[in-house]
């Protein structure tokens, strides 16, 4: 199995991934390969050391060549069966690959995808994404072009090789929704796999391309014209209230103004009184507003997910070991 880590400039956050993955001991023969895109921090000599420890391959891109780009190349380097792809501030639990490659090889799957928490810098559980279960089959590809409701669409996949190279791998044009884009190909072959358990911890709050959402708003319009002939084959169109509303969070970090426009664009696209109603608690108290929406995400994580998940998560090591050496 090769794992792909694409990462620029997080020494400690990709040290903290990489010894994870590196003590993971199982019956399977891990590949690891770190694409540095052109880190001007500690990130090289600490790739050095676990190149040397640990047998890690490691390629720079200088100049870098996009997330996309990254990922792409680990792809094409890559030299077995299946495929996985983690960023450098993910995490995972230690058994998630050696399970989802047992269902793929079980079931006949050629991709799987695993369910997410939300963590944040103390490795705390703040929420949670399961697998949508209910689209199973002919029904995933019609609710995937509505909006991507996978948990974890780059971070949390096992993949086929074959597969994803016959598709084509991630489009560099994409600097945002590249994950989504990438899996609405994927499943034009095939329907996935799913492990519906809390088994990536991916991290939140900080910024990056997710949080982006003037680049978010014209990557999803653009993955939706890539694919206007899909949305007509299957008489779809996208949820754009569900979309609007998954990118409220990184807006009611970044200002008022944004946020609001946020719950205006989500009830113009569809009118109701609930969506009334937080446009109006957006603008009058963004910031209770925003506090009151993350707890209410830690509330929803369940007794079971929270337990399973700090249970893997109390497990991982540090990255700081590795960067002060």
């Amino acid at each position: 199995m090769t794992v792909i880590v694409p990462t620029r400039n997080r020494a400690g956050l990709v040290g903290r991934l990489l010894r994870q993955l590196v003590a993971i001991d199982d019956d399977l023969r891990y590949e690891l390969i770190v694409i540095d895109e052109g880190s001007s921090d500690e990130t090289p000599r600490l790739l050095d050391r676990f190149a040397a420890d640990h047998g890690v391959i490691r390629v720079r891109n200088d100049p870098p060549r996009g997330l996309a780009g990254a990922r792409n190349l680990g792809l094409q380097m890559a030299t077995a069966d299946y495929v996985a792809w983690i960023d450098d501030d993910d995490l995972t639990s230690r058994d998630r690959l050696r399970r989802q490659h047992a269902a793929l090889v079980t079931s006949g799957s050629k991709w799987s995808c695993a369910g997410r928490v939300d963590i944040d810098d103390d490795l705390r559980v703040i929420g949670q994404h399961r697998c949508p279960v209910d689209d199973t089959g002919p029904a995933f590809l019609p609710a995937l072009l509505r909006s991507n409701h996978l948990p974890t669409a780059a971070q949390g996949l096992l993949v086929e090789r074959h597969l994803a190279v016959d598709v084509g791998g991630y489009d560099e044009k994409f600097r945002g929704a590249e994950d989504w884009e990438f899996c609405i190909r994927l499943a034009v072959e095939a329907a996935p796999h799913f492990l519906d358990e809390p088994l990536v911890g991916y991290r939140t709050g900080v910024a990056s391309m997710s949080t982006d959402t003037a680049l978010m708003d014209d990557a999803i319009s653009a993955v939706v014209s890539k694919h206007a002939d899909l949305y007509r084959r299957y008489d779809v169109v996208p949820d754009w209230p569900r979309i609007h509303e998954s990118l409220m969070a990184a807006d009611l970090l970044d200002s008022r103004w944004r946020s609001v426009t946020r719950a205006a664009r989500s009830f113009r696209a569809g009118p109701s009184l609930h969506r009334a109603l937080r446009c109006g608690l957006v603008f009058v108290a963004p910031r209770w507003f925003a506090a009151r929406s993350a707890a209410r995400r830690v509330d929803q994580v369940s007794a079971a997910w929270r337990r399973q998940a700090s249970e893997w998560l109390a497990e991982v090591p540090s990255g700081d070991k590795e960067t002060s050496r």
